[in-house]
């Protein structure tokens, strides 16, 4: 009888299991983009629970780091479970690069540095991530709602690039480790290898930081795709200041790129160790309004904050449990709750 019963449970959580890595939907197809030299390709996946089917509600699209895949990332991150927890339609990315001619796997960096990718075109990768959005909200009967995109990374580095080409259709955004928009254009730090582009040797050299770029031209650079706004996504920036791949004054960029759209007074720091200490563990040191706020974690790294004691996320690569859950912040500054 005892073993029966252990069989049938055994059965129980396979099922379980199974139905948990097979519940993302492969929305219909296949992204791609790229030159002679190198190309990419994109598929999305959707999560939608019962819950946020057929009404209105928001839609969460959240973008992988370098190295990552979008649905394990998405429920180490605690973004999957939260998702169900809180009723909202979630996608993921998986993004894919390859070198030509042999075909060589690249490491599924977004192309956040690609000046292209910053055009107005359903061809590129932040047009694609809008047409995924409406996509997602026909198919599942999403009638009505805000949409808002968070990443890690190079991910997050693409979030604010989607911000700030679709200003219209994306209420609120969330980077975690990301980079100012525009700063493989106009940074003057170079970093990386001498045969790289000076595009991408530009973008190794924001990651490294600081940029060498004033703080009032973050904004106008920001804004240059689509001018003559006055009224931009809001976001929420999250940075550790041990991370040594996207080093921390980064962050501060994206505070004054984003203070400079939102026209609010710029941050009194130019550099993580300057900013003034959080009022309480974990909370902003610096915000404009509700508009923009910035968090920097003090001994965090390139990393993602998780709190798994309390049902939030797991640690994974660039995962980390922190003493706080992002995925949850970032949803509540989104006004899902």
């Amino acid at each position: 009888m005892k073993s029966r019963l252990f069989l049938a449970a055994l059965a129980f959580l396979l099922s379980a299991a199974t139905a948990r890595a097979t519940e993302f939907e492969t929305l219909p197809g296949l992204y791609a983009g790229g030159s002679k030299v190198w190309w990419w390709n994109m598929q999305v996946k959707a999560h939608v629970p019962a819950a946020a089917r057929n009404k209105a509600g928001p839609v969460v699209v959240l973008l992988h780091g370098c190295g990552q895949e979008g649905v394990p990332f998405a429920a180490a991150s605690g973004w999957r479970d939260l998702s169900e927890q809180r009723g909202f339609a979630l996608l993921v990315a998986e993004f894919k690069d390859f070198v030509a001619p042999f075909g060589t796997e690249g490491k599924n960096c977004m192309w956040w540095f690609d000046e292209d990718q910053r055009a107005i075109s359903e061809q590129g990768i932040a047009g694609r991530l809008r047409q995924a959005v409406m996509q997602t909200r026909d198919a599942y009967g999403i009638s009505s709602g805000e949409n808002f995109v968070v990443g890690l990374s190079a991910g997050a580095a693409m979030a604010l690039v989607t911000l700030t080409s679709y200003p219209d259709d994306f209420a609120a955004g969330a980077s975690v480790a990301g980079v100012a928009v525009g700063c493989s254009a106009i940074g003057t730090n170079k970093g990386g290898y001498m045969t790289m582009t000076p595009e991408l040797r530009r973008a190794f050299g924001c990651m490294e930081g600081p940029a060498g770029v004033a703080a009032a031209d973050w904004g106008r650079e920001a804004a240059r795709i689509n001018p003559n706004r006055f009224r931009w996504p809001r976001l929420s920036i999250w940075q550790g200041d041990g991370d040594t791949v996207v080093k921390c004054v980064n962050a501060v960029q994206i505070a004054q790129q984003w203070a400079g759209l939102h026209h609010a007074p710029m941050p009194g720091f130019t550099a993580c160790e300057d900013a003034p200490l959080a009022p309480t563990p974990f909370a902003p040191v610096w915000s404009a309004g509700d508009a923009v706020e910035l968090r920097i974690l003090p001994g965090l790294d390139h990393s993602v904050p998780v709190v798994p004691k309390a049902a939030c996320g797991a640690e994974a690569d660039h995962v980390k449990s922190f003493g706080i859950c992002a995925a949850s912040e970032i949803a509540g500054f989104f006004g899902i709750r």
